[in-house]
């Protein structure tokens, strides 16, 4: 399968290191906002297109897209270009690497899940969800769209989970309970009550800030 990587920076560099390994696709280029065109118009000897000129470098019917795999704006950068991609009529990768374990679970697309994961059976991944190294997601837990899960992130089982939504590494979300749309869980923080669309909860015990994550997200995730 030829695809293309949404990115030129260093999470796209790690990306495209990961594709390069599966025999199952083949990275043929890049696509990026205008402003971040590389001057060679090339990314690790890769041509890399203007988002805005990107159906007469790449046409859809051609290559799928993966990406952009990023949090910036709180994944509302990521959701906004993946609707785009949808609008060009382009189709969508996922990467699952080798190691990780998903059995019985829904993936949406245009998803990634990098090594050493497990995904348990009757979880449901929405679109765009990204789970970096280590990440544990338990039986019927819900994800809503385009949520971001950094490494050593647990899940419980039965939990829920709004669109757009970071949990930082190391964090964790008890059983049966649910965080809303938007919502940042700062690094190494243990959730342990429900808690409502927007809100920022950092520390252990689960110190919630309404309101805050939007704050928190444009002062720190860009």
């Amino acid at each position: 399968m030829d695809i293309i990587l949404f990115g030129v920076g260093q999470i796209a560099e790690v990306m495209a290191h990961y594709v390069e390994q599966d025999p199952d696709f083949n990275l043929v280029g890049f696509t990026v906002d205008r402003p971040y065109l590389p001057p060679s118009g090339a990314f690790k000897g890769l041509p890399v297109a203007a988002w805005d000129d990107v159906c007469a470098a790449f046409p859809p019917e051609q290559v799928r897209i993966l990406g952009p795999v990023s949090y910036r704006g709180n994944n509302t950068f990521r959701r906004d270009r993946h609707l785009e991609a949808k609008e060009k009529g382009y189709r969508f990768a996922s990467y699952i690497h080798p190691s990780s374990h998903v059995s019985g679970a829904e993936i949406g697309e245009n998803s990634v899940i990098l090594e050493d994961c497990t995904v348990q059976p009757y979880a449901k991944l929405g679109t765009g969800s990204i789970l970096w190294s280590k990440v544990h997601i338990g039986h019927h837990a819900q994800v809503g769209n385009f949520c971001f899960f950094a490494s050593f992130c647990g899940i419980a089982g039965n939990a829920r989970i709004g669109d757009c939504t970071f949990f930082g590494g190391q964090t964790g979300l008890a059983d049966n309970l649910s965080v809303g749309s938007g919502c940042i869980i700062g690094a190494g923080t243990v959730v342990t009550e429900t808690i409502a669309d927007g809100a920022l909860a950092v520390a252990r015990g689960g110190r919630v800030l309404p309101n805050g994550a939007r704050r928190f997200a444009r002062t720190l995730l860009g």
